[in-house]
């Protein structure tokens, strides 16, 4: 039986859990988190629901901690898991919503990016772990996977494949397409490049628009992208979702289905971002190998990494240079300066931790003067 290590139970992994314990499939399940009751609770939990469909997932709640790496890589040697997902984070974008309306405007015009050490840290650590056990592991990477997952290829550390972003909105526009054209969805294909960005500026306050993206739309194997308004399409496609988080589950399926297509070798055409340190998300094959980007002919790799590094100018992040130093825009910069007190410019990736604690006792404080 193949092992799965997954470390952090937040909103994504806990709903992996409850899924992949009603799921056909034989894999055993190591589910790691620094509160290891917590890690057991929610085990228990899909495992008693899981019941009900008659199924009896294997799962094994234990402590992680992964600012000790050693310890973590030790556990990787010692399970050798067929693959690990990363769901942690240091600090969930979504708490500046506890802020002020002018005041949470105004810090998400700066983009989730401008929270990278926070979205980096956990998930850098883990890769170092990885690393250090001599395991080769497909490696899934939840966390912001468009701005992370290219941090951690500059240094040699990619994760083979992210989740979310490009594969919340690919899906998306097929089910906008079906509504709009009465076409079934199994009829629709699309190949569509683009980044976190595109997720966010419809349902974010102060993102900037004009973000680069490459839609192919495909109905009865016609290519008819020229009937459709593409921006239309884009942003209402994304705005079909509910506000709020309730998307998670939607990333925890994303997550599910590129997990099972690498280990059980499906060779799956779908959609995915940070595909072996690339930044933002493009069509791919997931099979054994891992990740392996699967463009149109009308597009190079070339261009499509240039549309998602522009992309991510919109999304805060300038620059990542080749030795993973992040260089974050000028307005970014001066938003999380002014709102926050976070003074920095640039940062190397080992600084992540340190700089992550900081934007995280800045944020409290900002907290305890608006909220009672």
């Amino acid at each position: 039986m193949e092992k799965v290590l997954m470390v952090g139970t937040g909103d994504v992994g806990s709903h992996i859990l409850e899924f992949i314990a009603r799921d056909e499939n034989s894999l055993e399940w190591i589910v790691g988190d620094i509160d290891e009751s917590k890690a057991k609770y929610l085990c228990n939990n899909a495992s008693i629901g899981a019941a009900h469909h008659g199924k009896y997932p294997v799962f094994h709640p234990e402590k992680i901690d992964l600012f000790n790496i050693e310890k973590t890589a030790e556990l990787i040697k010692k399970e050798k898991p067929a693959a690990i997902i990363n769901c942690t984070v240091l600090h969930t974008w979504h708490l500046i919503r506890q802020l002020p309306e002018k005041v949470y405007a105004r810090i998400s015009s700066a983009g989730l990016g401008a929270w990278l050490p926070c979205q980096l840290a956990l998930g850098l650590n883990l890769a170092k772990a990885i690393k250090e056990s001599g395991e080769k592991p497909y490696f899934i990477n939840t966390s912001l996977s468009c701005l992370t997952n290219p941090v951690m290829g500059k240094i040699g550390l990619a994760p083979t494949i992210g989740i979310g972003n490009v594969d919340l909105i690919a899906p998306a526009v097929i089910s906008y397409l079906s509504q709009e054209t009465g076409v079934h969805r199994s009829l629709i294909d699309i190949r569509l490049v683009c980044h976190h960005q595109h997720w966010v500026y419809p349902r974010e306050a102060g993102y900037q628009p004009g973000a680069p993206y490459f839609l192919k739309i495909m109905i009865n194997d016609e290519v008819v992208t020229n009937q459709f308004n593409t921006d239309k399409v884009m942003f209402d496609a994304v705005k079909m979702y509910p506000e709020g988080i309730a998307f998670t589950t939607v990333s925890a399926s994303s997550a599910i289905k590129n997990l099972k297509a690498m280990v059980f070798d499906e060779g799956l055409s779908t959609h995915s971002p940070g595909p072996n340190g690339l930044p933002g998300g493009y069509p791919v094959v997931l099979d054994s190998r891992g990740a392996e980007v699967n463009l149109p002919n009308e597009i190079s790799l070339e261009d499509a990494i240039k549309m998602n590094e522009e992309s991510g100018r919109l999304d805060s992040i300038q620059e990542i240079k080749s030795d993973g130093t992040v260089v974050f825009t000028e307005y970014a910069y001066q938003i999380m300066k002014e709102t926050l007190g976070f003074d920095c410019q640039s940062f190397k990736p080992d600084e992540s931790k340190d700089l992550a604690y900081e934007q995280i006792a800045l944020f409290k404080e900002l907290v305890k003067k608006y909220v009672n």
